[in-house]
């Protein structure tokens, strides 16, 4: 009954509403602020949501409503939070500027905190509440209905919210280029009572949607070093690459594609952003942040020097567990297998150091012995792996007598005498491993150069005085 009355006096105020006629035009004085931004050709991310009353509507019901400027394309736009009311900049050269309404819309108060983002002259929003639950629809302006038309996604994921901020939109970022949408979290709200916090539910992990396909990826685990700070901060302007965070003196850069949080950790640089406060229009351009002091209609900008920030010990999200069981485990018991064969094979080998230092035969029953290529081309690499050098390929055809042969002949025979040496080393120590190695050369990469391991060199050596014997 309770939720039913409060739906009758809703109907009621908004038959109110609608009774009252909408400001079809917005004029505003000019500023060198304004100018500068609508000449601008590079990308220029939506302006943070004011409380100053740069714009003076008569319609009572938007009075007190936040609003956003913002640009598609070199087209200059007023939008309404909560609304789908959107006024278009009509004359741009003159000293007033004048804003005509271009939407048809008859909803109200159905997307209250919706994110508003751009993308190739198309203008979309996303999420925001109202009718008392929150919800995850994408919005696209349709110019030709001058609607706002409900576009298929694959999953509903609801919008961020923190109360300090005023506008939840703030919290996500959208990147025309990737294409890619990032919330940092979810508030899911099933009361519309946004300020009772038992109604409602926050899920803790990074999401992306990717516009062209029109689908969601969960991306981890919100960071909680991350999340305290979204909870806590007053102050957060969208960049090109992500976000820039003011918190206890600190100047947080958010990169949601990399997933990368970098610190400047100086009190100046926050203090003087922290001083755009509610009472600026701002935007970030080519590491500057531009604003317009609505009380005092000075324009002024500050520097961000990126290259100060240093690498936080905290990122956007945390890879789930369930990564680590299906990805990296495998991984990790390649590499643990691997490392136990390394470890025995270096046993093996210091035993066999420590039975050719008591004069016990490496292989007494051993009827394998290296011949007299095998030995000439092993006592070359010994000689040059021993001085930190390595041999090439030209060397080794020499040795091998071979290095008037035809390429193809000299490829083989190299071939055939190391996969020799390398087998006959193996049964000689009882291993699994590679005595002739090789790298790329350094005056050519389309050649290889050879050396020992040295690890085996004096073990070679002992195997060729044996041979030898």
């Amino acid at each position: 009954m309770k939720k039913l009355l409060v739906l009758l006096i809703g109907l009621l105020v908004s038959g109110t509403v609608f009774s009252q006629e909408i400001d079809s035009v917005f004029i505003l004085k000019n500023s060198p602020f304004f100018t500068d931004l609508i000449r601008r050709e590079a990308l220029i991310q939506p302006l943070r949501s004011a409380e100053y009353n740069f714009v003076k509507p008569q319609f009572k019901h938007l009075k007190t409503r936040r609003y956003q400027f913002f640009k598609s394309g070199q087209d200059f736009y007023i939008h309404f939070n909560g609304s789908g009311f959107l006024y278009k900049l009509d004359n741009p050269n003159d000293s007033i500027l004048t804003f005509r309404r271009i939407d048809d819309t008859e909803n109200y108060n159905y997307n209250i905190e919706a994110f508003l983002f751009t993308h190739q002259k198309e203008i979309y929003n996303i999420g925001g509440y109202g009718f008392w639950r929150s919800s995850g629809t994408l919005r696209k302006y349709n110019r030709k209905d001058q609607e706002w038309d409900a576009e298929p996604i694959d999953q509903e994921i609801h919008l961020p919210y923190a109360n300090q901020l005023g506008t939840s939109g703030q919290l996500s970022w959208f990147n025309t280029q990737t294409q890619y949408l990032f919330i940092p979290y979810q508030t899911i709200i099933n009361s519309g009572v946004k300020s009772t916090d038992k109604d409602d539910e926050i899920v803790k992990n990074v999401y992306r949607l990717d516009l062209a396909s029109k689908t969601w990826k969960k991306l981890g685990k919100t960071h909680p070093d991350y999340f305290d700070i979204l909870q806590k901060t007053k102050w957060v302007l969208a960049t090109d690459s992500g976000q820039l965070i003011c918190f206890n003196q600190k100047v947080y850069q958010v990169n949601f594609e990399e997933n990368i949080i970098k610190e400047y950790t100086e009190p100046s640089l926050a203090q003087s952003l922290e001083r755009i406060n509610n009472d600026h229009l701002a935007y970030y351009h080519n590491q500057t942040i531009y604003y317009l002091n609505g009380k005092t209609w000075v324009y002024d900008s500050v520097k961000v020097d990126i290259s100060k920030f240093e690498k936080a010990n905290f990122k956007v999200w945390k890879k789930n567990n369930t990564g680590f069981l299906f990805g990296i485990a495998p991984i990790f018991i390649i590499l643990t297998a691997a490392g136990a064969r390394k470890r025995a094979a270096k046993k093996k080998r210091e035993k066999l150091l420590e039975d050719a230092a008591n004069k016990v035969p490496i292989s007494p029953s051993a009827k394998i012995k290296f011949n007299e290529t095998e030995k000439q081309l092993l006592n070359l690499l010994l000689e040059k792996s021993k001085q930190n050098s390595t041999t090439t390929i030209t060397e080794i055809n020499y040795v091998l007598g071979i290095k008037d042969k035809n390429v193809g002949l000299q490829k083989k025979v190299r071939s055939d005498v190391m996969k020799s040496i390398n087998e006959k080393f193996n049964f000689l120590q009882d291993g699994d491993t590679e005595l002739v190695c090789n790298i790329r050369s350094q005056a050519d990469k389309r050649f290889f150069e050879y050396y020992i391991d040295k690890e085996n060199i004096q073990l070679l050596e002992i195997m060729l005085k044996e041979n030898n014997e």
